[in-house]
C-alpha cells in the first residue's frame, strides 16, 4: 500500500499477517523502480530500528516475505494478556481464587494460596486493578 503525504513524502506499508513494515520515502515515486540510498553513520538512537529496517527490506529482498524471527512478542503482552483476563474474570463474578485457578493453575495455588505473604492475591488484585484502569481510559497512555 502506498500513501501519499501533503509534504509529498510517501508512505509505503509493506504487510503480511501481523507483520508491516512501514517506509516513508521522498523523491522519485515507489511506483517506479527505485534505488534506496542511506546515510552509513546513523545517530545512536536511531541505530537499533534503522538495522532492523533493513534486515526486513533485506529479507523482502530475498525471500519476499517479512520472517517471524525480525518481529519479536512484544515484552508487555504476556503480562497484557494476564492482566486482561483477570479483568474478564473479575467482570464476570469469578473470585479472586477462581481467576487465579485458571490463570496461574491449580497446583500453585493449593501451594501458594495461603501463604501468609499473600504474594499470589495480591498479583491478582494488582491485575484486575490495573486491567480496569486500562478499561477506564489508561489504554490511551498505554497506546502513547
Amino acid at each position: 500500500m502506498v500513501l501519499l503525504a501533503g509534504d509529498g513524502r510517501q508512505h509505503v506499508l509493506l504487510r503480511r499477517a501481523d507483520r508491516h513494515l512501514q517506509l516513508v520515502v521522498s523523491g522519485a515515486s515507489v511506483l517506479l523502480p527505485v534505488r534506496l540510498h542511506i546515510d552509513a553513520i546513523w545517530p545512536t538512537e536511531q541505530l537499533k530500528r534503522r538495522l532492523w529496517a533493513l534486515e526486513c527490506i533485506n529479507s523482502l529482498t530475498a525471500h519476499g516475505r517479512l520472517p517471524k524471527t525480525l518481529f519479536p512478542p512484544e515484552a508487555r503482552g504476556r503480562r497484557l494478556r494476564f492482566v486482561l483476563q483477570a479483568l474478564d474474570g473479575s467482570r464476570s463474578g469469578a473470585s479472586h481464587r477462581e481467576i487465579a485457578q485458571a490463570l496461574i493453575g491449580e497446583p500453585r495455588i493449593q501451594a501458594d494460596w495461603k501463604d501468609p505473604r499473600d504474594h499470589l492475591r495480591d498479583r491478582i488484585r494488582r491485575a484486575i486493578r490495573r486491567g480496569h484502569a486500562l478499561m477506564n481510559g489508561g489504554y490511551k497512555d498505554f497506546l502513547a
